[in-house]
């Protein structure tokens, strides 16, 4: 073989190579984006997660209830954010009052007490939205309601979260 015949070889070869690569990655890629993550359930990630979309499909709500509901949570959201701002500040104050050079442990006992009577109001609110929730739906929506309050709440769990972040 002579030498022009080695060179030509020698570029088709890399031009082979090259063209092998290329589909290569172009096929990574293409499954890379049909393989997308699970399609989210609640696609809002902000502080307050709007769930009235996947509510009004699963339960096939009117708009009217739709619109009750996001006013329902959105009232019970401010509440609870307002009680869990004041149960993080006094659980602040728990901790400043224990590592003080002198402990006062009736101060101490005082902040508890103010800290879980905020946790029980917190729970009285969730269920005096759970009773609204009944109110507004009929006896088939509350049916489909009970299995997906359990989803609803899963979704929701901090490790969850954890889970669905590893996943991506």
């Amino acid at each position: 073989m002579d030498i022009f015949a080695q060179k030509k070889l020698l570029g088709r070869l890399v031009i082979l190579l090259t063209a092998l690569n290329l589909v290569s990655i172009g096929i990574f890629l293409w499954k890379d984006s049909l393989h997308h993550h699970e399609p989210e359930l609640f696609p809002s990630h902000s502080e307050y997660r709007d769930v009235s979309i996947v509510l009004k499909k699963e339960l096939n709500l009117s708009d009217i209830q739709v619109e009750q509901i996001k006013n329902l949570r959105i009232d019970i959201f401010e509440k609870e954010k307002s009680l869990a701002s004041t149960i993080r500040d006094q659980r602040d104050s728990i901790n400043a009052a224990m590592f003080n050079k002198v402990t006062n442990e009736e101060e101490v006992k005082a902040l508890a007490k103010s800290v879980a009577d905020k946790e029980y109001q917190m729970e009285l609110l969730r269920i005096d939205q759970a009773q609204q929730l009944k109110a507004l739906c009929t006896p088939e929506q509350l049916e489909k309601f009970k299995d997906l309050v359990l989803e609803i709440r899963d979704y929701f769990r901090p490790d969850n979260q954890i889970k669905k972040a590893r996943k991506i």
